[in-house]
């Protein structure tokens, strides 16, 4: 038995170490900076640099923008972001067209797998379903700062007109005790 189990060490050792050397740095499944972002994260504040230099908040989550973030142990994300100050809809039941319009203006959601590059202090979204159909199968690239209890991503802004960087920052939200 001793034997045994000495054999089925060596071997657990073994694939261990295999498995260490091709898993891509960053990923692995006891990654430290993955184990801080499991769980949900609530919305703190937004803002974009126009590039003629004046900032604004995001314009989907505007000046008191609520969201939330979720991470979890699976490699699995959603994210949510929604400016509370959209219009009501007159009639809940039968909004008019331009309800809707201001509804989705207000509002982007997306939710996916994530990858996590710690050496280049980077977490990747990748979503699988998205309110921005351009979204789905892409890699959203997050660069982060991870501070006590505060996730801040900052990135510059090649792809949209007019805006140079955002950065969006998340608190962790802690547990009900």
């Amino acid at each position: 038995m001793r034997a045994m189990l000495q054999c089925l060490a060596t071997v657990v050792g073994i694939l261990a170490a295999e498995l260490s050397a091709h898993w891509p740095a960053g990923t692995g499944a006891s990654s430290a900076i993955r184990e801080m972002l499991i769980g949900a994260w609530e919305l703190v504040s937004t803002e974009d640099v126009l590039t003629d230099g004046t900032r604004r908040p995001y314009p989907y989550a505007g000046p008191h923008g609520k969201g939330y973030l979720i991470y979890t142990a699976d490699g699995h994300m959603c994210a949510q972001l929604m400016n509370p100050d959209r219009p009501r809809w007159k009639d809940p039941d039968h909004p008019t067209d331009a309800e809707k319009v201001s509804a989705l203006d207000g509002f982007v959601a997306y939710c996916g797998r994530y990858e996590v590059d710690e050496t280049q202090s980077v977490i990747y979204h990748l979503p699988e379903t998205a309110w921005i159909p351009r979204y789905v199968g892409t890699r959203q690239r997050r660069p982060y700062v991870l501070q006590g209890d505060l996730l801040t991503f900052a990135d510059r802004i090649n792809d949209e007109p007019g805006v140079a960087s955002y950065t969006i920052t998340w608190r962790k939200v802690k547990p009900n005790k």
